[in-house]
């Protein structure tokens, strides 16, 4: 991962619990200049409401803000080296504009600029032959770096195990972060979106029009290719999910969940207490009646009975205690109606 990834995660999870609760600071500064009866007291629901539209209003402004930074920070493409619009140009301003970088670049008129050259000399190839140019506008650089590759399903083919890991990243990452408790909210419209940009790059490689979701946001980015606006919504997509994490908290508490643990495991020490408890009286009845030839019958018959009855006992205890706490806990979560 990028360090420009690793600081837009950290910046996503540090970042707007601390915004919005200055644009709230912000926001309640204003209100008392212009309607002071507006602002409602601290630990109500109408503060509890703002609190959540603050962070609302953030998450969407810095989802902007990241759209725009990660289409600002991909590397200029092929078409940007020519000055050329992906979308629409002739095959002669091609060749004019290799013609005049050529000119520019030549090591014989600037030396030291080989790489440069043989860079330039590469992309004019790709962007002159059609199906070298499909394939880097649907699969990246990368992808057109097969070198035993003929036709567009060749390349298509050779990029696909590149294109299908990235996949797999996210899919071990969402599961790493679910078995640590980490990403609790959105976890199946996480994986829904992971199932949907798959399926999204598979038309981008295989169908040759493009998805009508790509041909939109040409329009916002009309000099990047299909390859590059896939990655820019794949960077906004992992950033809204950390987002979701963050607000999660704020509109869907995790007190009931936690509750149920807490009663589950108070279950199982309970039934391991009562089994102790049975084997204990079991020896006691047994030794009672030793002598009488019936130690066996009680060993196995009058034993196991006692375990069960004790066992739907103790379930049944746990039952009524548990409803009667998870009562409690709902009340304790109505939000209390707003005085007229």
């Amino acid at each position: 991962m990028a360090g420009g990834d690793i600081g837009g995660i950290f910046g996503w999870m540090l970042l707007p619990p601390f915004a919005a609760k200055c644009t709230l600071i912000a926001f309640h500064w204003i209100l008392r200049r212009f309607s002071p009866h507006l602002v409602p007291h601290p630990n109500t629901p109408k503060h509890a409401q703002h609190q959540r539209l603050s962070y609302i209003f953030v998450i969407l402004l810095y989802l902007g803000y990241t759209l725009w930074s990660t289409e600002k920070g991909l590397a200029p493409n092929y078409y940007a080296m020519f000055g050329l619009d992906p979308g629409s140009y002739a095959p002669q301003q091609l060749r004019s504009s290799f013609r005049r970088l050529s000119l520019v670049l030549h090591p014989d008129k600037n030396p030291g600029s080989e790489g440069l050259f043989i860079h330039v000399q590469g992309a004019y190839k790709v962007l002159a032959d059609p199906i070298m140019r499909f394939v880097y506008d649907r699969a990246g650089e990368a992808a057109v770096a097969c070198t035993s590759c003929k036709s567009t399903g060749d390349f298509i083919l050779a990029s696909l195990p590149r294109r299908l890991g990235v996949y797999l990243v996210y899919m071990l990452g969402s599961i790493g972060v679910q078995v640590f408790g980490i990403g609790v909210y959105g976890t199946y419209w996480r994986y829904l979106a992971i199932a949907c940009f798959l399926a999204l790059d598979v038309l981008m490689m295989t169908r040759l029009t493009e998805p009508a979701v790509i041909r939109v946001l040409h329009w916002v980015m009309p000099r990047r290719t299909s390859f590059e606006i896939a990655q820019v919504l794949q960077q906004v997509m992992m950033c809204f999910f950390i987002a979701l994490n963050q607000i999660g908290p704020h509109f869907i508490p995790r007190e009931k969940n936690v509750s149920t643990v807490v009663l589950a495991k108070e279950l199982l020490v309970g039934l391991e207490v009562t089994d102790k408890e049975i084997v204990g009286r079991g020896r006691r009845i047994v030794d009672m009646y030793k002598g009488t030839g019936l130690e066996s019958e009680l060993t196995t018959d009058f034993g196991a009975e006692m375990k069960l009855g004790m066992t739907m006992g103790t379930s049944k205890s746990f039952r009524t205690e548990y409803t009667e706490r998870m009562n409690d806990e709902r009340q304790k979560t109505v939000k209390p109606a707003p005085q007229q």
